[in-house]
């Protein structure tokens, strides 16, 4: 049940998030390519505030500007700015639009020649093309962990993966089980997305919007370099080794990891090990709604150790897969 609505989340999700993506990028695309558009001089006729009023009576404020102009002594309307529309969270910032473009005033109108009705008053990017990616940011994020969660999904339906999907390596008569307590694109993709949430919010109350070009220009860089640099690093660190789980057959060993608040590596002869379950573990949110995951789990004897966990997920069944291979590979 509880995949099928992330199923459902995923492609819903999606689809709204990349027609938004797309319109978005068509309008940024169309404003670059203004830059070479031509200019003739044209005329205000009317200029005013629209408010518009969100599901939750949060207002915005939209300036809208009509204007006149001619192109070869055809005559032409046009109400644009920019490709990208402009709603303004405050009526001042409005008003200062509106201001600049009162009523007869003369202004220059930029056309595309292919099409002398489409036209606009402000060509180029900016500071608002800039605004628009970062707004988009957390959402894209989202879409992207959900792609992958699915991509798992998928893959342990259709292919039924050994050891519930866990990469195995094998070298003589060590072998070694990748178990990170945290994956590295996960913590990519948040990193990247609660850093897009945070400078939303700090360039919208430090700056007059649109922010200046390079600014904006700036902050995304940092914010997806920021979430390259934690991916990089933790794959890296996975990469290493540190988080493999290791069976040391000759030894006759089980070495695990430095995860789940082991401040060191344990090492335990499989002999000693009592048993290996699937521990049901019972999350219980703010608003009292229950959730569970599933953490495979040794108990090792006479060690003062027991109850040491591998891993924890949110699936059983990948849970119990990696739990029946583990204990075929201890002979338990």
């Amino acid at each position: 049940m509880r995949s099928s609505i992330l199923v459902f989340a995923t492609l819903s999700c999606s689809a709204v998030f990349l027609w938004y993506d797309g319109v978005r990028a068509h309008e940024t695309f169309k404003q670059f390519e203004s830059r070479h558009y031509p200019v003739v001089t044209g005329m205000v006729t009317h200029s005013e505030i629209k408010i518009h009023r969100g599901s939750k009576g949060r207002k915005s404020y939209e300036a809208v500007i009509y204007y006149r102009y001619e192109v070869g002594e055809r005559a032409f309307t046009g109400a644009r700015l920019r490709y990208n529309p402009i709603n303004a969270d405050t009526a001042a910032s409005a008003r200062s639009i509106v201001a600049a473009h009162p009523d007869g005033a003369t202004v220059q109108v930029f056309y595309n020649p292919e099409n002398p009705q489409d036209s606009l008053l402000s060509p180029g990017v900016d500071g608002w093309d800039c605004m628009m990616v970062l707004i988009m940011t957390p959402f894209n994020m989202l879409m992207l962990g959900l792609w992958i969660w699915m991509g798992g999904w998928l893959r342990e339906r259709l292919v039924r993966p050994v050891a519930g999907g866990m990469k195995i390596i094998t070298d003589g008569m060590i072998t070694r089980v990748r178990l990170p307590q945290y994956g590295a694109a996960w913590w990519g993709l948040g990193t990247t997305g609660g850093l897009g949430i945070i400078s939303m919010i700090i360039l919208g109350f430090t700056t007059k919007m649109p922010p200046p070009l390079g600014l904006a220009l700036t902050v995304l860089a940092v914010i997806y370099l920021a979430g390259a640099g934690v991916y990089l690093w933790l794959w890296q660190k996975i990469r290493s080794g540190l988080d493999d789980l290791v069976i040391d057959e000759a030894a006759r060993t089980l070495d695990l990891p430095q995860t789940f608040g082991r401040e060191q590596r344990v090492t335990a002869g499989i002999a000693d090990i009592e048993s290996l379950t699937v521990e049901k573990i019972e999350h219980r949110d703010g608003r009292g709604d229950i959730s569970y995951t599933y953490a495979p789990t040794v108990r090792l004897r006479g060690t003062g150790l027991e109850g040491q966990k591998l891993a924890d997920w949110s699936d059983e069944e990948k849970a119990g897969d990696f739990a029946e291979w583990l204990r075929k590979q201890l002979g338990l």
